[in-house]
């Protein structure tokens, strides 16, 4: 495991050498808690992937979807008393010890979750429902982001304004797009049920934003 700066985000390699995304590394924890705490709550942002739902309802728990952001996710763990909380971007929380990020406890639960189940890293990963997800960005204002949400929102019917703008196209396959609360570039987030539908969705809707933005 490797960690941010300031050691709240954590991101994980697997045996093989592979790069387990923060979704991912989310996922595998979660589901290991899950099997120990059935009937639980898991707050995630909406830019996370759709494979939650899925874990969440092997043991019949819930998951509450947020705006994206640490403090959003936090805020509604507590009143929630949510098990889990987590990010896309390698931040992970642990309701029985805290509501944040928190990185050396995130170690801890994956070294708790290799030693408990004596299985690999790889082979915990591959007993889970695939994941096909990616983000990307592109320099864009407040305004021009305003702009992008206004005009999708204009070419579609089933979408989510909670953050930006979610396109849903079914349960497996979204795009989001939304402005950066901290840079001058808008974010944008999708997820297929294939890697191949995954690099179609990103080129068309990349292509897309850049139409709208006349570049």
């Amino acid at each position: 495991m490797a960690f941010d700066g300031d050691g709240d985000r954590s991101i994980f390699c697997d045996n093989h050498g592979k790069i387990l995304t923060g979704d991912k590394s989310a996922l595998l924890l979660t589901n290991y808690l899950l099997e120990k705490n059935p009937k639980s709550k898991i707050v995630t942002c909406l830019n996370s992937s759709s494979v939650i739902e899925a874990i969440a309802s092997k043991t019949n728990s819930k998951v509450i979807r947020t705006k994206v952001g640490s403090v959003e996710v936090s805020r509604k763990m507590v009143p929630e008393k949510a098990l889990v909380g987590f990010e896309e971007n390698g931040g992970f929380m642990y309701g029985k010890h805290n509501q944040v990020r928190d990185g050396a406890m995130t170690l801890a639960l994956a070294l708790d979750l290799i030693a408990d189940s004596g299985k690999a890293m790889s082979e915990q990963m591959s007993a889970l429902p695939p994941s096909y997800t990616t983000k990307d960005k592109v320099a864009c204002s407040k305004k021009e982001a305003e702009k992008i949400i206004s005009q999708l929102k204009k070419e579609h019917k089933n979408y989510d304004t909670t953050d930006g703008i979610k396109l849903i196209f079914d349960e497996k396959n979204w795009i989001m797009i939304r402005p950066s609360g901290t840079e001058p570039i808008a974010r944008i987030y999708a997820e297929a049920d294939s890697e191949e539908k995954l690099g179609n969705l990103m080129s068309k809707y990349t292509k897309k934003v850049n139409s709208i933005l006349d570049r």
